[in-house]
């Protein structure tokens, strides 16, 4: 939790430098998102490319893309696996040992393209009212 803690103090003090909260909530928010993209290796160029379009703090994204690192990766590689699969089949993965290409490319995936991409979506938004919820709760236990 030592991670969090320094994740936190970090963003009070990007807030003290004239950051708003809603612009440090939309890196993170960002940067959630691009974590869970399946584009692997890319995540530092795409964090810097979309920082620049959408105008948020590139740092800010960088550091929050970090949450997908080789510890988590198996485990957001499965949960995106079994969320896509879902909304794709309707069913949970099967998982099968095979070496056709063409079937691991359809059966894996595919179910790991759009679990991410649902994942990213809906962590990128629960990140956006965690650290806007973090300045209102602050401000107010400040006055």
């Amino acid at each position: 939790m030592k991670y969090f803690r320094i994740l936190k103090d970090y963003i009070v003090r990007l807030s003290k430098k004239g950051l708003t909260p809603h612009e440090i909530a939309l890196g993170v928010a960002v940067g959630i998102f691009i974590a869970f993209i399946p584009l692997f290796g890319t995540h530092t160029i795409t964090a810097i490319v979309l920082a620049s379009l959408l105008r948020v703090n590139t740092l800010i994204v960088l550091l929050s893309t970090q949450i997908s690192n080789p510890l988590t990766l198996p485990v957001q590689l499965f949960i995106s696996a079994e969320v896509g699969s879902v909304i794709l089949n309707g069913k949970f993965l099967e998982i099968t040992f095979t070496h056709e290409l063409s079937y691991l490319l359809g059966h894996y995936l595919l179910p790991i393209i759009v679990g991410g991409l649902i994942l990213g979506i809906v962590g990128s938004g629960i990140s956006y009212f965690l650290v806007k919820g973090f300045f209102h709760r602050k401000t107010h236990d400040t006055t």
